[in-house]
């Protein structure tokens, strides 16, 4: 629990800490532009929402994907293989994270996320004990932009609204964090939105 006098910071990871980008998941993965628009509605389809929420187990997911496109299962792994291992790291937020850890500011994380690439990305990085608390869409079976899960991580961690900021490249994020007080930043993986975390915590 931060003491009553320190702010807090909420890191999101996609587009903040860690690259999503799929229109370069879908370059990598195959040269075809047209098999390229096929695997993109793995993207948008309720599959891909119900793994982020938890609500599905991976092995049944793939099976939903396989006949969505019609593919083989092993092609299926091998998308969402292309998929973990295109998590690259952002520096910009990275730096922020480590320095306001130097600093000891309190630090939480809530992401969208399912629990396949969450438990790829505990592996490949190491900065996951600087959090006080992780809040994984996947493991609590709530999604931003729903009010809950801002509601799950006040109570959760005994966080103060109006002493917390959010970092997220989603306005919708944003603003349902706002609408639960608290304060937030509309990252854009720029130096302004870092300008932005430092006068919050200098205010």
């Amino acid at each position: 629990m931060p003491n009553n006098m320190q702010k807090t910071v909420i890191f999101d990871l996609g587009n903040v800490l860690i690259n999503w980008a799929p229109d370069k998941i879908l370059q990598h993965f195959t040269a075809d532009p047209v098999e390229r628009e096929q695997y993109r509605q793995v993207f948008f389809s309720q599959t891909w929402l119900a793994l982020d929420a938890g609500l599905i187990e991976y092995d049944n997911a793939l099976k939903l994907f396989s006949l969505l496109l019609e593919k083989p299962l092993s092609e299926m792994e091998r998308f969402m293989q292309t998929v973990r291992e295109s998590l690259d790291p952002l520096p910009l937020a990275l730096a922020l994270l480590l320095d306001l850890a130097r600093q000891k500011v309190d630090l939480i994380c809530i992401s969208n996320m399912p629990l396949h690439a969450d438990a790829y990305l505990r592996k490949r990085y190491d900065y996951w004990h600087l959090f006080r608390g992780i809040v994984i869409s996947a493991e609590v079976q709530l999604l931003k932009p729903h009010l809950d899960i801002f509601h799950y991580a006040i109570e959760q961690y005994q966080l103060d609204p109006n002493r917390s900021l959010f970092i997220d490249d989603s306005k919708a994020n944003i603003d349902a964090a706002q609408k639960c007080g608290i304060q937030g930043v509309w990252y854009q993986n720029d130096q302004a939105g870092i300008e932005q975390v430092y006068r919050f915590l200098n205010e």
